[in-house]
């Protein structure tokens, strides 16, 4: 099995729609939403490959104003490729970009009945700081989780 990860490139973006279609089933606000990523968050819109197939991607963005944090909007893995670290990979590199960009605090919204996704989190850092009910619209609750990222201070 070989995998890496590598910045996303144009012509990944039917494979991501697909995957987003899959996952939740909007074809629409899913293309409107990775195609707008794709120009906004090019050093942070990251793609994993599986022998040459299209596994996953992570998408993160840096906070505005001077703030030293940054969000991970998205993570996405596709079926039949999960349970083998690609999930983990992408978040792992991402946050070494964070890192590498002088960020201190990484946030996230997960849903609560994501439990694979939550325990992935907690295993890189993350804790949950609170509980935002109907998140994303009614019955779209998530739980917001934040990790401070270790610029090797003691």
């Amino acid at each position: 099995m070989y995998s890496y990860i590598r910045r996303f490139r144009e012509g990944d973006y039917s494979g991501i729609c697909h995957l987003e279609i899959q996952e939740k089933g909007a074809t629409y606000p899913s293309s409107v939403f990775i195609r707008q990523a794709s120009i906004l968050y090019p050093s942070t819109f990251l793609v994993a490959e599986l022998n040459g197939t299209l596994a996953g991607y992570c998408i993160g963005a840096f906070c505005e104003g001077g703030r030293s944090g940054a969000w991970i909007l998205r993570l996405r893995v596709a079926p039949p490729c999960r349970r083998r670290r690609i999930g983990s990979d992408l978040v792992t590199t991402l946050l070494d970009i964070f890192l590498q960009r002088g960020v201190a605090d990484v946030y996230l919204s997960v849903s609560p009945e994501n439990y694979a996704a939550r325990n992935l989190y907690h295993t890189l850092g993350f804790r949950g700081i609170s509980f935002q009910k109907g998140y994303f619209g009614d019955g779209e609750d998530r739980i917001i989780m934040a990790a401070q990222l270790n610029h090797g201070q003691e």
